[in-house]
């Protein structure tokens, strides 16, 4: 992009001139289709769908929009635009929401996957989105790429966290709803300061040296785009430790468990830590004994009895330490195995959970 291109911002910002209420009106348009699709698929748990509304959404253009007015020093109307993508933002929450009470979506189910993957931003959500930023800046400055350009609007994923918000409003899972408005935040922080960078790059830089008073506003907008940046950094650096010690506290309990079980076979279905709520959940199925099924007892009495020698409070403590409080959900199961030669009986092996799949 020259630097005359830069000079002419009516070409960079389409929501002005003369056409600006055609523009407005597909913007509006397939803002609002993005939306529509992106919380069915959510719902449907369809990722296939839920790409469509990315390749649809139409928000990228007012935020690389943003970037441009920083670079060519104009505060005034990176300010405007900055209002236009919250606005759309604000209004993309409602309708996702207004979609969810009109399907009368049943408020006691499990979330969809897709939903919840979109509730737990980390730092690595940054990296993504400043070089999906990079791609989508690139694109719009090198026409001759425009074939790039499907792959950099998958890559920034702005819709998709704000339908989320949506659903999870809906559902007053207010927490939730949080943490992926925290991940568009970072999508829209990293796209603005990865395509100043890419547009410093191909050319504006030479118009910033004509100007003293433009290079004292592209630098104010330039530290505020950094400072929201950081603070969003700051706030997924939180996240992903927790993630990173709740996932590495739930691979030595499902270790421990196992050398506690030894040769009694334990399914381990499932375990969940949370770091924050100092909580963990243990889901497993124990085979019980052979002669289990003929006994006339709690189902305490009939479990193996290696698993009442060392009790699982004290494997688990060892782990997470005291200040947890555990939930241990477990399911007895009644299994053996039998020599199909001498029809003996026999306990059943052990089952490891890495197989089944």
């Amino acid at each position: 992009m020259t630097v005359r291109n830069f000079s002419t911002t009516k070409g960079i910002i389409r929501f002005e001139g003369s056409d600006r209420l055609i523009y407005w009106r597909r913007f509006a348009m397939l803002l609002g289709l993005a939306v529509v699709i992106a919380t069915m698929g959510l719902i449907r748990d369809s990722g296939a769908v839920i790409i469509a509304a990315m390749l649809v959404a139409p928000l990228m253009t007012p935020i690389l929009g943003t970037a441009a007015a920083i670079v060519t020093g104009d505060i005034s109307r990176a300010v405007a635009l900055l209002v236009i993508v919250w606005i759309a933002a604000l209004a993309s929450i409602g309708v996702a929401w207004l979609i969810v009470f009109m399907t009368d979506f049943p408020r006691g189910v499990l979330l969809p996957d897709e939903v919840l993957s979109r509730t737990d931003p980390g730092a690595e959500d940054l990296v993504i989105a400043l070089a999906a930023g990079l791609a989508g800046a690139y694109v719009q400055v090198q026409k001759s790429e425009l074939s790039l350009l499907p792959g950099a609007a998958i890559g920034v994923a702005l819709v998709p966290p704000l339908a989320t918000v949506g659903i999870l409003l809906y559902f007053e899972e207010f927490d939730g709803a949080y943490e992926a408005m925290l991940l568009f935040a970072t999508n829209f922080g990293a796209i603005i300061l990865s395509a100043c960078a890419v547009y410093i790059a191909t050319g504006a830089g030479r118009l910033l040296l004509r100007s003293e008073k433009r290079r004292m506003r592209f630098s104010m907008g330039l530290a505020v785009a950094v400072l929201f940046l950081v603070a969003i950094f700051a706030q997924l650096s939180t996240t992903t430790y927790y993630r990173y010690a709740e996932t590495r506290a739930e691979s030595a309990l499902a270790n421990r468990i196992r050398e506690w079980a030894e040769d009694v076979p334990v399914e381990i279905v499932r375990i969940d830590v949370r770091a924050r709520e100092r909580t963990a959940e243990v889901w497993a199925i124990v085979d019980l004994p052979v002669d289990a099924a003929l006994r006339v007892a709690s189902v305490a009495e009939q479990l193996p009895a290696k698993l009442t020698v060392t009790p699982f409070r004290v494997v688990a403590r060892d782990i997470l330490g005291q200040d947890y409080k555990v939930t241990v959900r477990y399911q007895p199961r009644y299994a053996w195995q039998v020599d199909l030669a001498t029809d003996n009986v026999a306990p059943a092996p052990y089952v490891d959970s890495d197989h089944l799949n």
